[in-house]
């Protein structure tokens, strides 16, 4: 029974990756952690399905890809990494994850209600903040496994368009998702029971895959900005919570 729960969470994962670019292990880990599914698979089976399904959405959008920009955000991420093993290994992880809950919340909520007025605040930001993007992406990547969440904040604060911000996040999710998930091979976080879920799981995806890309072909460049806020808002909710 418990193999059956975690196989839908993880396929309900994947939908939510493939229609929205990002999101799926803040959906997924919580829900894994609360039919008591152990932690080290869920990560290492939560980290391999996210590359899996990153890399079809990636090569969709592969044209809406700025090169450079993901060149200077996976750098970043590359220098973030340790950085966030050690934030769990010797820091507080609760005390950081309320704060960047806190904040994804105030965030998501303030660009939801000046949608459509004009905000008053308007500040362009220097492309050399993707390293400082990358770097926050890389830590929270290796110690929430949630780098996905500081790209489309930055993203959508440098006002990238729902095909670029779709590219940017699913190119990124390849680069730097490859490392994780040979940083977890070789850790010894797979076990024989990931690999059995994976031949599970991935063979599912073939359905999961088109209708998430069915759904994300419904909701026009408005609407994907405006759910991406909302979305940012229920995953800040979840790491207070959580």
């Amino acid at each position: 029974m418990i193999y059956f729960l975690v196989v839908i969470i993880a396929l309900f994962g994947a939908l939510m990756r493939t229609v929205f670019g990002f999101g799926e292990a803040l959906v997924t880990m919580p829900l894994l952690a609360l039919i008591s599914f152990d932690i080290e698979s869920s990560t290492a089976l939560i980290g391999a399905l996210g590359l899996i399904v990153a890399i079809p959405v990636a090569i969709r959008y592969k044209g809406n890809i700025d090169y450079q920009v993901l060149k200077r955000l996976v750098i970043g991420s590359i220098l973030g990494i340790p950085i966030g093993i050690l934030i769990i290994k010797l820091g507080s992880p609760k005390i950081i994850m309320k704060f960047l809950g806190t904040f994804i919340v105030i965030y998501g909520g303030y660009n939801l209600y000046f949608l459509n007025r004009k905000s008053p605040i308007n500040i362009k930001i220097n492309d050399k903040y993707d390293y400082l993007a990358g770097m926050i992406s890389g830590i929270l990547g290796s110690s929430f496994n949630s780098h996905g969440v500081p790209i489309v904040v930055y993203g959508t604060a440098k006002k990238w368009d729902a095909f670029k911000l779709r590219g940017i996040l699913q190119g990124h999710f390849v680069c730097v998702g490859s490392i994780v998930v040979l940083s977890q091979i070789s850790s010894g976080m797979w076990s024989l029971e990931v690999v059995k879920l994976l031949l599970i799981i991935v063979p599912l995806l073939i359905l999961v895959i088109p209708l998430g890309n069915w759904v994300a072909s419904k909701i026009n460049s408005a609407d994907f900005v405006k759910y991406v806020y909302m979305i940012l808002i229920l995953f800040g909710a979840i790491l207070l919570i959580k």
